[in-house]
């Protein structure tokens, strides 16, 4: 007879083990008990169980050991349970656990352990195991201990509730009859035995407004209460305005939930109404009225007021505080309101109708609050009160009123304005001043100036100078550059200062534009032994509207600062990218990089600040100001650009500069180079020199040239030349000559020739100091002296290209009509005087939806322009500006829109101009730059 150690060598015994494991209903495995606890057997039930398809999944699933089954966290108490358990004299060899599982397709899963322990001839100690999945049953049990938890909550809630609410009621759906009943205000069928349907019945028919009683049937059907309750969801809720027992009208909390009674299995509904009349008042109160000033909080029920937050006793003079608490609100406004109202400033009976209820409910239907200002006259003395309503509940035209007193807030901003108007006056002064001494020391060094660049070009052309002396004068030359590069600099910086820059929009090609720029910064890095790379995107455009010489002076300023920065054999490049198009604009990206001495991070946020530069020794070893970055900067904001810069010391830079550009319409098709030679030009100045080197840049450039040496001359030469039918068509005329100037000759020549002849101002002085003289004469275009050979070529290119400038006469504002929006009356009132000093009709709108409005219902070019206040309630300056711009009529495009604000920062400026705005004028408002800011627009829309 066989042993059994030679049974289970035969392998007898294991075929035995599997044949017996898989007859077992059931999950059944065996493990060794000891460290490893290695799996010696494990049936096809377990395997399924763990949602394993074959022996092989399974192992990788677990490892083939019993604590690859267990789930990690449950591991150490169940092998510490198994432990206690088998040790113990009253379970001997046996165990019981429950504990989680992971699936292979990663679901948790709990299971019921039966393990017993035992010797097993071949193999050692073993526990053979019977498991099993009670996943559901575990579940469930979990449940009914939260079914039961979710009952004693809610009998909890329901008393604590019951003193303070006006009924709290249980209700047993399955018997159908009410058990428990509490409150201030229950109804008459409220009580204990009566039926559900009874107290349900009573509760839709005291709801007031249409549809709230199929949306209360609604949001508490049984089948969606019990769904929350399985879910557990927390109570439903509705809120309705109602009429209770008592004949109260409220606004009432429904609040409902279900749950089963543990000890009968009864389905019982948990009810509680309360008063939300408080609460309504307290989430607008929350939300938007408690970080304003305020005297008095009001609600307002179908014209019925009641006092929230006020007391008349604590209001000092000018009060209007209603005699009494609650009343009717019409009989507010009619006995107290209108007759404090100041005659000389409102129309009552429009200002009744402001006030009225139908006129808030109005102005709240698509809005969140409503405002109206008034001037009231009490005991003499002038009193500003402010009325602001917000919504509560639009249907039943429940609101809330808010009341102040800004008349302290009023004085206060009129002195402010007083003080800073008087600064202003002050500041303009030396302002002026500072202009003034600039630009005649412009003058005054200027002059010199160009008697040695004119005098060291003319030597130049000289072919017998020695090459010594030709250096000399090359040196001359360059440091004269230089000098007149510090004086432009100083005087750029103060014409922006003074707000006296300002941009020339026309259309340009930017192919044009980009060659000149490239010509000028090959020609320095080839002088220097750099490399130069400029790439541009296919996707740009050639012809653009703008100011070209602002943006090359941009773009010129940071490559000659790379190039200056950088030394052989370094690179410096640009690329130029469109990035967006839109609205007929288009976003110009160039990008700037040098391969130079770099900046240090902490550096570049100064970067753009006047006098500013990271090295001052720097100063003699490059030659700057410290203001090239800051007029850069300057100019790429005045044309609603960006400008950004990274660098790493020792590694080099990149500057990065986006500016949007209007698209030009008009496609260029001829755009083969000038012919110069069709000029015959006349120069007129009374300096000889000056006279030889604009000869010598004149026919540098292939145009014929004659010169006069005064005015007299000068008209003599172009009556002559018209005689013998070979008229100038273009005329350089230096602006201070003795005894007849640039003006009187330009005045002469359009008296007596129109518009054939071109005329193009040469002078010393700043051109900003002589363009209203100048453009009242007709001149053409302005070059500065100093500037003439470098700016002459494109500058007679774009002359002989457009039409000739005549005289206008200035335009006169009487009679335009203006829409002005302002919300502050005593604001309104001080723009109304300044406007009617110039003739002008003012038709005021107390906010931005008014103002929308008005224009709307206006006949097209009503308006001549719109004086917006970016900063009032309802709707502000910015939106109704937009607003209008996206009307659908011809005008709405066109009409001069004028941002009016305290806010003058750079970005302020930015979104008026983004909202489809033409200016922007900081408060207070000079009346000048009024004046002519609505001239401009208005006569540019005519």
């Amino acid at each position: 007879m066989s042993t059994t150690n030679e049974l289970f060598q035969s392998g007898y015994m294991t075929s035995a083990i599997e044949w017996i494991g898989e007859q077992i209903p059931g999950g059944f495995f065996i493990y060794r008990a000891d460290a490893g606890m290695e799996l010696l057997y494990v049936n096809s039930a377990v395997e399924k169980m763990y949602g394993c398809e074959s022996e092989e999944e399974f192992r990788q699933l677990t490892g083939y050991t019993f604590k690859g089954m267990v789930h990690p966290q449950d591991y150490e108490v169940v092998n510490h349970s198994i432990e206690e358990q088998t040790q113990s004299k009253d379970s001997p060899n046996r165990d019981h656990v429950e504990y989680r599982i992971i699936r292979k397709d990663g679901s948790i899963r709990w299971v019921d352990d039966y393990g017993h322990f035992a010797q097993f001839p071949g193999y050692g100690d073993v526990f053979y195991v019977f498991i099993s999945d009670i996943t559901e049953k575990y579940l469930a049990q979990e449940e009914s201990y939260r079914r039961a938890g979710v009952y004693t909550s809610l009998v909890e809630q329901l008393h604590t509730a019951a003193d303070t609410s006006l009924t709290v009621i249980r209700y047993n759906v399955t018997t159908g009859v009410i058990e428990e009943v509490a409150g201030s205000d229950p109804y008459e069928v409220d009580r204990v035995g009566e039926s559900i349907e009874g107290a349900k019945t009573v509760r839709l028919n005291s709801l007031l407004l249409d549809g709230d009683r199929e949306r209360f049937d609604e949001a508490f059907q049984i089948e969606r209460l019990m769904d929350r309750f399985y879910k557990g969801a927390p109570p439903a809720t509705f809120v309705a305005y109602c009429r209770r027992q008592s004949g109260r009208q409220c606004f009432v909390r429904f609040t409902r939930s279900v749950a089963h009674d543990p000890t009968s299995g009864d389905l019982i509904l948990f009810g509680i109404d309360s008063e939300y009349n408080d609460e309504k008042v307290s989430e607008v109160l929350n939300e938007k009225v408690l970080v304003q000033q305020y005297d008095m909080v009001t609600y307002i029920v179908d014209n019925n007021y009641s006092v929230v937050i006020g007391d008349a006793s604590k209001i000092g003079k000018g009060s209007i505080f209603p005699n009494r608490h609650s009343g009717i609100y019409t009989d507010y406004i009619h006995d107290q309101v209108l007759p404090a109202a100041s005659t000389g400033v409102h129309d009552i009976q429009e200002l009744e109708r402001s006030l009225s209820p139908e006129m808030i409910a109005e102005n709240l239907e698509n809005n969140e609050s409503y405002t109206i200002n008034v001037t009231c006259e009490i005991d003499g003395e002038t009193y500003y009160k402010r009325f602001t309503y917000y919504v509560i509940d639009r249907e039943t035209r429940f609101f809330l009123l808010l009341k102040s007193d800004v008349t302290d807030v009023l004085k206060q901003e009129r002195e402010q304005n007083e003080i800073l108007a008087l600064a202003l006056k002050e500041a303009e002064h030396a302002n002026i001043a500072k202009t003034s001494f600039l630009s005649s020391m412009s003058h005054e060094i200027r002059t010199p100036m160009n008697a040695i660049i004119g005098l060291n070009s003319i030597a130049l052309k000289d072919n017998t100078l020695s090459e010594q002396t030709r250096g000399y004068l090359k040196k001359i030359g360059e440091s004269a550059g230089h000098l007149l590069n510090l004086i432009n600099d100083i005087l750029d910086m103060s014409r922006i200062e003074s707000g006296r820059m300002t941009l020339h929009k026309e259309e340009f090609s930017l192919t044009d534009m980009l060659e000149q720029i490239n010509t000028m910064i090959q020609s320095q890095c080839d002088d220097k032994g750099l490399n130069f790379e400029c790439h541009i995107n296919e996707e740009v455009d050639d012809w653009y509207f703008g100011d070209d010489t602002k943006l090359k002076q941009v773009i010129i300023n940071i490559l000659s600062n790379a190039i200056k920065f950088t030394d052989a054999p370094g690179t410096v490049s640009y690329t130029v990218d469109k990035v967006a198009t839109f609205e007929h604009q288009t976003t110009l990206r160039f990008v700037i990089r040098d391969t130079g001495i770099g900046m240090d991070e902490q550096f570049l946020p100064r970067i753009f600040d006047a006098f500013t530069q990271e090295d001052a020794s720097r100063k003699n070893k490059y030659g700057s100001t410290g203001l090239g970055m800051a007029i850069t900067k300057s100019i790429v904001e005045m044309m609603n650009g960006t400008i950004d810069v990274q660098s790493k010391k020792g590694e080099g830079s990149v500057f990065t500069v986006s500016v949007t550009l209007k698209n030009c319409e008009n496609n260029k098709e001829d755009t083969k180079a000038f012919d110069f030679s069709t000029i015959k030009a006349l120069v007129v100045d009374d300096d000889e020199i000056a006279l030889e080197h604009a000869c010598i840049v004149l026919e540098d450039i292939g145009v014929s040239a004659e010169t006069a040496s005064s005015g007299d001359d000068a008209l003599l030469s172009i009556e002559i030349s018209h005689a013998k039918q070979e008229p100038y068509n273009l005329v350089l005329v230096d602006w201070k000559m003795p005894e007849r100037g640039g003006v009187d000759v330009t005045r002469e020549i359009r008296r007596r020739y129109r518009g054939e002849t071109k005329v193009i101002a040469l002078t010393a002085y700043d051109s900003e100091d002589v363009m209203d003289e100048a453009i009242s004469a007709g001149v053409d275009s302005f070059i500065s002296k100093s500037d003439f050979p470098y700016v002459i070529r494109r500058e007679l290119e774009r002359v002989m290209k457009t039409p000739s400038k005549t005289p206008r006469n200035d335009f006169v504002l009487e009679g335009c009509k203006i829409l002005l929006a302002e919300d502050m009356p005593i604001n309104a009132e001080i723009m109304k005087a300044l406007l009617s000093i110039k003739g002008i009709e003012t038709e005021h709108a107390e906010n931005g939806k008014l103002a929308l409005d008005m224009f709307c219902n206006s006949e097209p070019n009503y308006y001549d322009a719109v004086l917006m206040d970016v900063r009032m309630p309802v709707m502000d300056g910015l939106e109704t500006a937009a607003e209008i711009r996206a009307l659908n009529r011809e005008d709405a495009k066109t009409v001069p829109i004028i941002a009016l604000t305290a806010n003058a920062f750079d970005e302020d400026v930015q979104r008026s101009l983004q909202a489809g705005m033409n200016a922007h004028l900081s408060k207070p408002v000079e009346p000048e730059q009024l004046y002519n800011t609505l001239e401009d627009l208005i006569s540019a829309n005519r």
